[in-house]
This record gives structure tokens, sequence and C-alpha cells, in this order.
């Protein structure tokens, strides 16, 4: 599998040595106690998670730092993140107990329930989801300047996942981003942090690591009982379990990234794929996917099939007519409205699937 990476952004360094110390990641997030609503960015966040698969890179980004912290441990198959608690609907379907309680630092305010918390000037916060990392590779705590990174990635005519990171605090990193950041860590380290914090929280005991079984059952199921609550729903269900997918879009070993900019860079609404796959024959030294899923939850017509032309000429545009060539991208939705027709130009790189 070519290198993965998650990047992930801190605004203290008492958290970050926190974090560090425990080998422990967890997204803050609003509570859920009932059904998500439609609007929440829960899904978003857990599509994220669900990309972690074991031995990806974790960088934190902080005041135009970014620091190593370890690789991921727990599965390499599905989803490598853990339920921490019952404030989400995978860990009320886990009946997951409360393994980190960030709740119990002086920073925040604690409440009644273990595992739920008040960050001032932001609101009731827990961490339903958790990473854990361990450095395998001798450079926890190595810190290099984030411009040495984006000099490196400079090179390339289109905006990748680190460099288009702004209003977002966790996005994964495409192979060639992951190759450029270890490198810099291992040749040119401007800091160490010790890793050392005065916090006495700890992780209680073994958290459980998301199972598939604890999700929807197959797509079919899904779409019929309307168990998706939004497209970010489905994108976290089938990254996390891809044998959810049909056989033909399963990522078979390749590196799973998520809203992956496809476009170039604009000032709102650069256009992001759903789902990319990263394999070892690379293009552009693994900055480019091999192939691009793009998911619908309701019928696709051609709005759908305009986003994914978009695509197309774009990487037209910025790569060399062969290595353009080799992008393949997959439209899947529960079916499709006589609108919805594969571009002729682009007929030997397009396919549309339907689910139902």
């Amino acid at each position: 599998m070519p290198s993965s990476g998650l990047f992930v952004t801190l605004y203290d360094e008492e958290t970050l040595n926190l974090y560090l110390r425990e080998g422990i990641y967890g997204f803050l997030m609003p509570p859920v106690d009932d059904e998500v609503p439609q609007r929440s960015r829960h899904y978003q966040a857990l599509a994220d998670y669900a990309c972690a698969r074991e031995g990806a890179h974790v960088f934190f980004f902080r005041k135009r730092m970014i620091v190593y912290g370890g690789q991921v441990t727990g599965s390499n198959e599905v989803g490598s993140f853990y339920l921490n608690g019952q404030f989400s609907p995978l860990g009320r379907a886990a009946n997951a107990d409360i393994y980190w309680d960030e709740g119990r630092r002086e920073r925040y305010i604690q409440k009644e329930k273990p595992g739920i918390f008040e960050v001032p000037e932001v609101g009731i916060r827990c961490q339903p989801y958790l990473l854990r990392f361990e450095d395998l590779e001798g450079l926890r705590g190595s810190a290099i300047l984030s411009d040495q990174l984006y000099f490196q990635l400079g090179k390339y005519p289109y905006p990748l996942p680190s460099n288009s990171i702004s209003n977002m605090s966790f996005c994964t990193l495409t192979p060639g981003e992951v190759e450029a950041a270890i490198t810099l860590f291992r040749e040119e380290p401007k800091k160490h942090l010790s890793g050392e914090s005065s916090e006495i929280i700890s992780l209680a005991s073994d958290p459980i690591l998301f199972d598939p079984s604890f999700d929807v059952g197959s797509l079919s199921e899904a779409f019929e009982d309307s168990l998706f609550v939004n497209e970010a729903h489905m994108e976290a269900s089938v990254i996390a379990n891809p044998n959810l997918l049909p056989a033909e879009v399963r990522p078979k070993g390749a590196t799973i990234c998520r809203q992956v900019p496809v476009s170039p860079f604009k000032p709102a609404q650069m256009d992001r794929a759903d789902i990319c796959y990263f394999t070892e024959d690379k293009i552009q030294n693994g900055t480019v996917p091999n192939t691009i899923i793009e998911l619908k939850v309701k019928p696709a017509g051609k709005p759908a099939v305009e986003q994914i032309r978009r695509y197309l000429d774009w990487l037209h545009l910025v790569l060399k007519s062969e290595d353009a060539e080799r992008v393949k991208v997959y439209l899947l939705a529960p079916s499709f409205t006589r609108t919805a027709r594969v571009p002729i130009e682009y007929s030997d790189q397009v396919r549309f699937i339907s689910l139902v």
C-alpha cells in the first residue's frame, strides 16, 4: 500500500504534547444522543476517521510547524479508529464505554456525564472517535516548518489536501505529500517536542475498534430503509467498510483519501472528489489519484455528470495526456436519470454504477 497520512490542526502546545505522550487523538465534536441531524458535520468527521488504516502517518499542524506523531494502530482492512462512549450512533451500536475523558483537563468544564465537557467559547463537546498511534519511525515530536513542505509541494500546478486545508481541522494526505513530509522529518528537522505533559488524563483501558457489524449491512438495505442521513454518511460507511462497494471499485490495497481537491485554486467552492484511491502505479509521484469515486444518495443526473466532467477537464489541462488518461472515474448512485450520460470524450475513463 502506498504511504498514507492524516493531517490534524491543533491550536496549543499543551494539547499537542498530551496527544504525543499518550499516542492518541480525538476530534472535539458535539454529542449526538439520538439521530444525527441532516445538517450536522458529524459524518464528515467520521468519514475522515474512516480513511485511517494501520500504518498511516499522523501529522500535527500548529503555528507554521508540522509535528510528527506516529503511525496509526488497529486494522489495515477497515476503518482503523476506536469508539469512545455512546454519544454517536456507532458508539451506541457497540455499547462502548468512555475510555478517554478529556473533560478532566483543567481547561475544560466537566459535566455530570463522563466524556461530556464544555469548551469555553465553543460549547458542549465529546470525543466519540479516537485514533491511536505509535512511533515506529523514531520521529515522534520532530518538527519541520510548514513552508519546508509547501515549498516541496509548490512544484505541482494543482492544490493538494495539505495546502488547501484552510477552515478544516483534519484531512487525509496523498502518498506524495506523506513521502515528501517524511523525507523532511528524517533529513531536515528544525525542532523537537518532548511530548512531556503535566496533564493527568490517560486512556482508561483498551477501547473498541470499529467493526463493520456496527454499521449498515449493505447499500441496497441502506437505500431501501433510507438509512443514510446525507452523502457524508454514505461516504463514511463505504470508506470504513469497502466491502459494501461493488467488487470492481474496492480499494484492493490502495491508499484511500477523501475530499481531495481536483480543481484549480479558487477563493471558494473548490471542487473536491468524494473518494480517491492511490495505487503503487503512481501518477505525479502519488499526488494525483488513480481512481476517483463520486457518490450520490439520490438518483444521479446531469449535474453529477458535469461534476465528474470538471474533474477530468482539469486533469487533462494540468497533466500530460498519458497521465490524465490513466485516471478512472466512477459515479455511484442508487439509480440514474435520463439526463445522466457518460461524456463521449471521456467514455474510456468514466463508468456509472447503479447501487440498487
